[in-house]
């Protein structure tokens, strides 16, 4: 009864394929947000090719059959925070305002800067290679080499690389604990993740969040090369800040990457493993940590992280 006694419908036709999505980003610019997923999505679909309608179509079923809270982790949990703290960037939340960051270059339209060149080769070659009678005969397909910080290319690209890293999320969280390539320690570190009293603590979420950041964009960029090497030190570089406050808040995670150590951006910048593993890290110290408010319940939910400081000697003091 609402609806046919107090709304109004507008129909508006429009011919043109580019003018239509212009006027659903203009008509979603107010009121009510989007989520900016959806924001994106239209963005995308904008810049497909003449030739790749049959393509869209594809990618448009696979975007739907996506669980939209599902979106909204993979983007504001994860993709988001990478991308912004690698850049040196905030990544506290994700808006409409920060959909730029998931926008790039489209083939066709951009001119032929240098810096473009790398991704004409990989666009262009993948496509090719996948498009060869040799595929008919070894069903090798391609897929293309998705980074989470390089420039992205609108439109298919876009929606490949959404699939993409949705499917590397679920391999990480299915595997990472019975990961063949982990050493005892790294085995010891993943399962008091899993178990520890305090894992459900909201701050405990957020800094477990910055840790998978680290460690999925580790596997983004080096693979599992040193892999146990590379969970002790994210672990160590995350939970310091858990068993130094009291309270942590979303400000405290997103201030701790910005103005402390930001792994993000060292891990752009390198070129091997061994710049990320040889970090040095200060110890948690008792003084400090008391001073800070370790004590109480907090030594009791935090107590399986601070034993593990203790045994890879980070926490000092009784």
């Amino acid at each position: 009864l609402f609806l046919f006694n107090k709304c109004h419908f507008i129909k508006f036709v429009l011919s043109d394929v580019s003018e239509a999505f212009q006027f659903f980003d203009s008509q979603n610019a107010r009121g009510k947000d989007l989520d900016p997923h959806d924001l994106l999505k239209a963005y995308h679909l904008r810049e497909f090719g003449e030739s790749e309608e049959q393509q869209k179509i594809k990618v448009i079923s696979t975007w739907e059959n996506m669980e939209t809270n599902e979106l909204v982790s993979l983007f504001g949990e994860y993709l988001f925070r990478v991308k912004s703290w690698s850049k040196g960037n905030s990544a506290r939340f994700f808006t409409k305002n920060e959909t730029d960051l998931f926008k790039g270059i489209t083939m066709g339209k951009i001119e032929n800067f240098p810096y473009t060149k790398p991704l004409r080769i990989s666009h262009f070659y993948v496509d090719g290679y996948n498009q060869s009678n040799d595929r008919n005969i070894d069903l090798n397909p391609m897929e293309f080499p998705f980074q989470l910080d390089q420039t992205i290319i609108n439109g298919r690209r876009f929606f490949e690389m959404i699939t993409h890293y949705k499917t590397a999320l679920y391999d990480y969280k299915s595997t990472i604990f019975n990961h063949p390539n982990l050493d005892t320690k790294a085995r010891e570190i993943i399962y008091v993740l899993e178990n520890y009293d305090g894992r459900f603590r909201t701050g405990d979420k957020y800094i477990r969040m910055m840790f998978d950041c680290a460690l999925i964009y580790y596997i983004d960029k080096f693979g599992n090369i040193e892999l146990s090497r590379a969970i002790e030190k994210f672990f160590i570089w995350a939970y310091s800040l858990r068993l130094r406050h009291q309270a942590v808040y979303l400000a405290s995670v997103d201030n701790y990457v910005l103005y402390e150590i930001n792994v993000f951006r060292q891990m752009k910048d390198a070129t091997t493993p061994f710049t990320i593993l040889s970090m040095n890290l200060p110890p948690v110290q008792n003084a400090i940590a008391s001073k800070m408010g370790l004590s109480g319940n907090h030594e009791t939910t935090s107590k399986g992280i601070k034993d593990l400081f203790t045994t890879l000697r980070y926490y000092y003091g009784q």
